[in-house]
């Protein structure tokens, strides 16, 4: 079956348009500036002062408090959750054992300290809870966005691409999807013989379909039970949006994310330089490679 291959350019426009739309809500706060103080017979002192409102009004802007959702997780049953992460929570699926129920969490829910990222927040911690700045609201959203546009891709390439597990049923509205169930983390003893050459062909099947494959790291590596690895996690990016996301991630969040890092030396399979243990760590462990 021929599918077509993802555009370069993928998502940038909508990134563009949200620039814009930030843009203006400054530049509309300089314009009221700019009437304030239209009296003034020095030019540039108004212009010093327009400007020094459309950053006042700016971050007013980005501190308006935005209310959480309810709790998406209320609906699932505790005794069935298997792992808890930084954006979801993994449960047992009740009448298909093959598969697991993968819950992400809106803001105000799971992944809330962002006291580590450059986002401007006045007078509160930058921990997000029952409210919310809208500059936090904004950035987990946006995340989130990207979290879904990569399962709608992961559902449309898994059948070119070996090493995704198979993605169901995709709730957008409640933020959980259903996927096939790895059974086995990737370890020393669970390590495929052939692991080189099979991050080398998803790197080629990659290639192919005009994608790179974000935050590969030790935990979302799994291995089924015919020693093939599967990629659980981790989002697809078209090679423009995945430029621009390696630069806005470091530039947002230097204190922790560090740089990006080629997984094995593949081009396309990407992990963050950060506290998590990746491929190239255990593999270096249980020398594997030098």
């Amino acid at each position: 079956m021929s599918i077509k291959r993802q555009s370069w350019i993928g998502t940038i426009p909508l990134f563009i348009l949200i620039i814009d739309g930030f843009l203006a809500v400054f530049l509309g706060s300089a314009y009221l500036g700019l009437i304030i103080f239209q009296e003034l017979e020095n030019d540039i002192l108004m212009i010093i002062l327009a400007f020094l409102i459309g950053l006042v009004g700016f971050g007013l802007f980005l501190n308006i408090p935005i209310a959480r959702r309810s709790n998406p997780e209320a609906h699932f049953n505790s005794s069935d959750e298997i792992a808890r992460g930084a954006w979801t929570t993994v449960y047992k699926h009740k009448t298909e054992p093959n598969k697991v129920i993968k819950q992400i969490y809106p803001c105000g829910w799971g992944h809330n300290d962002y006291t580590k990222h450059q986002a401007f927040v006045i007078g509160k911690k930058k921990i997000c809870g029952k409210w919310n700045p809208l500059v936090l609201w904004f950035l987990h959203n946006y995340m989130v966005l990207y979290q879904l546009i990569g399962l709608k891709r992961r559902k449309r390439y898994e059948g070119c691409i070996e090493a995704l597990p198979k993605t169901y049923d995709i709730h957008f509205k409640k933020l959980f999807y259903e996927q096939e169930w790895v059974h086995h983390p990737l370890n020393e003893q669970t390590c495929p013989s052939d692991i080189i050459e099979q991050f080398e062909t998803l790197n080629k099947e990659l290639e192919k379909c005009g994608l790179y494959i974000d935050d590969v790291h030790l935990g979302n590596v799994r291995v089924d039970e015919n020693g093939r690895i599967k990629i659980i996690d981790g989002e697809l990016y078209s090679g423009g949006e995945e430029w621009v996301k390696s630069k806005v991630v470091v530039i947002f969040n230097g204190a922790m994310v560090s740089s990006m890092k080629k997984v094995l030396g593949n081009d396309r399979i990407i992990s963050w330089v950060d506290h998590r243990k990746g491929v190239d760590d255990l593999l270096k462990e249980i020398s594997f490679i030098k």
